[in-house]
């Protein structure tokens, strides 16, 4: 299906690659839900460190641009604009991630389901990427 991405003047780009990085980056938000206390996340705030802090805006950055990935794409304006936040956001969860297993957010150990979350995390963020990077490549840039 990405496949049908084409450079080709003249040629539409390819609907079906719009919607597979949609669902991905819905796919990107409901991880993102349950890697914080709402979903799995319970190791208290009062066990936060300074680094933490700065890492929770992060995410919500990273949130913040893939929600915007989203409504860009279901409008179908701006894909290559999406798809170039989409790969900013990625990279910025996986910082998150890395740093996260360092024990640099919290002074008490990473609980089992956020370990667990944040591997899967891992593989559907290189996914992500993959993806985007050819939604962006296929797509048209903006005339101005």
């Amino acid at each position: 299906m990405i496949s049908n991405i084409s450079n080709e003047a003249g040629t539409k780009f390819s609907r079906n690659a719009i919607i597979i990085l949609a669902i991905v980056m819905i796919v990107n938000v409901v991880i993102i839900i349950l890697l914080t206390p709402i979903g799995f996340e319970t190791r208290p705030q009062s066990h936060l460190k300074p680094l933490g802090y700065i890492a929770i805006t992060t995410i919500f950055v990273g949130l913040a641009l893939d929600l915007t990935s989203i409504v860009l794409l279901f409008k179908r304006v701006r894909v290559r604009l999406a798809s170039s936040l989409v790969i900013i956001s990625s990279v910025f969860f996986l910082l998150v991630i890395s740093v996260d297993r360092t024990g640099s957010f919290f002074s008490v150990p990473i609980p089992p389901a956020i370990n667990t979350l944040e591997y899967i995390f891992t593989a559907v963020l290189i996914v992500t990427l993959i993806i985007a990077s050819l939604v962006y490549r296929g797509s048209k840039p903006a005339s101005s």
